[in-house]
């Protein structure tokens, strides 16, 4: 009951049923060149965000390259690099590499790390490990969200986060939103206070043409 008053409280009205399994799986992520830009954290973080298809060879994954260039507060901007690729015969949309904000390293995920399961499916579940961390996601529902780039019905998977501390385990869960079109738009969670928070929500975007690899 508490997280449909909080939805409430938010202005966020469910819409609609789970789309058919017919559904285009790439309507609510589409892997096509575009530009976004975040904020998060009350306004302290801004992302910049590109995303750029790379070339493959027919019937292999689709893959995408995406480069985020994060900047907090007064603190120089840090850019990071990742792949994600979506492969049609399990409908898994997964991590495969990313830079280190903080050193020359890259990272590659031994299994590719599932971000999404497509096409959305209310109740789908997956999980996945991300170094120490574990992390358990499922299909919450529709929902429509206004945010600074435009209001849109979107797709809400529940992220538990269980991070894997040197004295304790400490449990997080993130709300991600997907919009027709335009892909991830948002993510947000409570404060221990009981109060919502926007960690990261779209400003604007844009199509990209000529940017394939």
């Amino acid at each position: 009951m508490r997280l449909l008053f909080s939805l409430l409280a938010l202005g966020i009205l469910a819409a609609g049923s789970p789309a058919a399994a017919s559904e285009d799986p790439f309507a609510y992520l589409p892997l096509v060149p575009m530009k976004k830009v975040y904020e998060g954290l009350g306004g302290k973080i801004r992302i910049d965000e590109s995303i750029r298809p790379l070339a493959a060879s027919s019937g292999a994954p689709r893959t995408i390259e995406v480069v985020r260039k994060i900047a907090y507060l007064n603190f120089p901007a840090k850019t990071i690099v990742s792949t994600y690729s979506f492969d049609p015969s399990t409908g898994n949309y997964a991590k495969l590499s990313s830079t280190s904000a903080f050193s020359k390293a890259v990272f590659h995920y031994h299994p590719p790390l599932v971000r999404a399961h497509l096409p959305f499916k209310k109740g789908d579940r997956w999980d996945g490990e991300d170094g120490q961390n574990t992390i358990r996601d499922r299909v919450w529902g529709k929902v429509r969200i206004t945010l600074p780039a435009g209001t849109f019905i979107c797709w809400v998977v529940r992220r538990k986060l269980t991070y894997d501390l040197i004295s304790r385990r400490s449990t997080q869960y993130l709300y991600e939103y997907y919009a027709k079109g335009v892909g991830f738009v948002g993510e947000g969670g409570w404060s221990a206070t009981g109060k919502w928070h926007w960690s990261k929500r779209l400003l604007s975007f844009k199509m990209v043409s000529g940017a394939s690899g």
